[in-house]
């Protein structure tokens, strides 16, 4: 089966909006994420269903933090559908190597208004979450939270790493 004809306008506003994204959390700029995000984007945590991140400057101070602890941010090309759009990333935190898959909605105005993410392997996601929300919970509500934080994610991540280095001998 074959498509012929022009794409939606919605749709090139996408396929434009994504490939400024990737290229935006290539090189690490919050504020190139931040022009391209709707006044009441969401961003949903890869972490936990507890937590979502809404407006435009939460979402972009999130980016500026998510850029901080992310080395050697490598994106794929998307994949579409409609105005929705998806398309993975690799990096490290830590040393560690993480994988992620990016969901992302942009509206009529060419602005993305929902950011979903999804990390892999475990380890990578367990050291994200001892890395990151310190960060995020200093920044928001002070160094204490944030040490807080740190000082509650921090052990999850040694033993998620340790039993990934010996359990797969076990299988």
């Amino acid at each position: 089966m074959s498509v012929s004809g022009r794409a939606a306008p919605s749709t090139s506003l996408a396929s434009t909006a994504t490939s400024a994204l990737r290229a935006a959390a290539e090189s690490g700029d919050a504020d190139a994420v931040a022009e391209l995000l709707a006044p009441g984007v969401v961003f949903h945590s890869p972490m936990t269903d507890r937590v979502r991140f809404e407006g435009k400057e939460e979402v972009a101070a999130l980016h500026r933090d998510i850029f901080a602890v992310l080395d050697d941010l490598e994106t794929t090309e998307a994949l579409a559908l409609g105005d929705s759009r998806s398309f993975s990333f690799r990096a490290r935190v830590r040393g560690v190597d993480l994988e992620a898959h990016v969901l992302l909605h942009v509206n009529e105005q060419g602005q993305i208004d929902e950011l979903k993410i999804f990390v892999r392997p475990l380890p990578a996601l367990a050291t994200l979450f001892a890395v990151l929300p310190p960060r995020v919970s200093a920044r928001r509500r002070g160094r204490l939270t944030g040490a807080v934080a740190a000082y509650l994610t921090g052990p999850l991540a040694f033993v998620v790493r340790t039993a990934d280095r010996f359990t797969p001998r076990f299988l």
